[in-house]
């Protein structure tokens, strides 16, 4: 899974969501305290104004007031019926409270029994629609200026939030794996990232005393198998030296030979996978080498002699180590006829060695062991020669990669050319240097 987003990405879009959050419930708090004070001053007014007409009226005669806000209208109960009412009051009936539009303007309008009749009482609120449109625009400028704010504050908030997640990542990057790897330092770690130190660390303890055992042990498993093997080679030069050998077992004690020869060279092409540094050079004929690997696979693969045929007239003369050569051949070979029971064409040419078979075709997951880092096959032997193939190619700065056959079956080819800067990413071998002899 690839990532598609950065926590301080992360940081800024929760922040200046925060932000907006924070803006919009202020906002609604505000404007809704801001009603509800309107509300109360406009009822507060319109009672002392009520007040001071009737105070002003004769409660038995009607009683007309108009300023330049607020017109009132007072009518005895006997006159009922009897007084034409203003205009303004006429449209609404009796009682009513709320707010109408009159010529442009707004009015709050409150029509009302009281102690021997009815009050009509409307006032012009106009200024306060206009006191409104203005708090609104304000609002909406000091909004503005916070969103303004907030997105260069959100910017430098998250950057410093990552900075030690950043630091912290520098560090774990230019780690190379080897042998040995530096440890991550913890002098002024925050606290929450301090554990994630600690356990990094702790992984580069066991994995470098995992790496210094596996050493030792195959170091202990290299020494007890050429122990046999010396053995096993000194008692067959003793029988070939007495010269009794009967002609039938001659050739069983060649393939003998060739077995404990075998062995030896898999156990030293081992070890050299293990050693860091640059690999054994020396001349090698790889024609030659093919030839001698054909010859022994109808001991492990009934047949199979007849199945492999051999093409090309080159016959480069390869600077490698001569164990891994050997063993990559190998394993190649065995792999192509143990996933099929047709030919292997084995092709051979001047900076390159194929082998085609006529199998079912390699598995993507198998493909997988050519474009990435040799993982280790968790299915067994499944993909072992290949894993094995991968880390010989790796170590002698050859190119192997899967070749996409119209034909079908599957075709791996090894390179010993020049191999591009950037073939890595493209599932190639990871050190770009050939070597090839006239």
């Amino acid at each position: 899974m690839i990532a598609t987003d950065s926590i301080e990405r992360r940081i800024l879009h929760y922040v200046i969501g925060s932000v907006l959050l924070t803006l919009l419930v202020t906002i609604a708090g505000i404007s809704f305290v801001n009603g509800l004070f309107e509300k109360s001053l406009l009822t507060r007014q319109m009672q002392e104004e009520r007040s001071f007409i009737l105070s002003q009226a004769n409660l038995h005669e009607p009683f007309v007031w108009n300023t330049a806000t607020v017109q009132g209208f007072y009518v005895p109960a006997s006159l009922q019926g009897d007084v034409e009412i203003p205009e303004i009051f006429r449209t609404r009936e009796f009682p009513f409270t709320g707010e109408i539009e009159v010529g442009g303007k707004k009015y709050m309008l409150q029509n009302a029994p009281v102690d021997g009749g009815r009050m009509y009482l409307a006032k012009d609120i106009s200024i306060y629609e206009i006191q409104g449109v203005a708090y609104k625009w304000v609002l909406g400028a000091i909004s503005l200026m916070l969103l303004t704010l907030a997105v260069p504050f959100a910017r430098i908030t998250s950057r410093h939030l990552v900075t030690p997640l950043v630091d912290l990542m520098g560090q774990i990057k230019s780690i190379e794996p080897a042998p040995t790897m530096p440890h991550l330092a913890e002098d002024g770690v925050d606290q929450e990232l301090l554990v994630v130190v600690r356990t990094l660390n702790r992984f580069l303890d066991e994995m470098e005393t995992y790496v210094k055992r596996e050493k030792m042990l195959l170091g202990m498993a290299s020494h007890e198998l050429r122990t046999p093997i010396s053995i096993i080679a000194g008692a067959l030069d003793g029988i070939e030296a007495r010269g009794e050998t009967p002609t039938a077992d001659a050739r069983a004690m060649r393939r003998i030979r060739r077995a404990v020869n075998g062995m030896g060279t898999s156990v030293h092409a081992i070890l050299s996978l293990m050693r860091h540094g640059d690999p054994v050079s020396e001349g090698v004929a790889l024609l030659l080498v093919v030839q001698e690997e054909m010859k022994d696979v109808d001991h492990i693969h009934q047949g199979a002699r007849k199945r492999v045929r051999l093409h090309g007239e080159a016959d480069p003369r390869l600077l490698a180590d001569p164990a891994l050569v050997r063993m990559l051949l190998r394993n190649l070979m065995h792999n192509a006829l143990q996933h099929t029971s047709g030919a292997v064409n084995v092709v051979i040419d001047t900076n390159w060695i194929e082998f085609r078979d006529e199998g079912p075709g390699l598995p993507e997951h198998y493909r997988a062991l050519l474009t990435a880092p040799p993982v280790v096959p968790t299915s067994g032997a499944a993909g072992l020669g290949l894993f094995i193939a991968t880390l010989i190619c790796e170590r002698l700065r050859w190119q192997l990669k899967w070749v996409n056959a119209a034909a079908g079956g599957t075709v791996l080819r090894v390179t010993f050319g020049a191999v591009p800067a950037d073939a890595f990413t493209r599932g190639d071998c990871k050190w770009p240097r050939a070597k090839v002899a006239a």
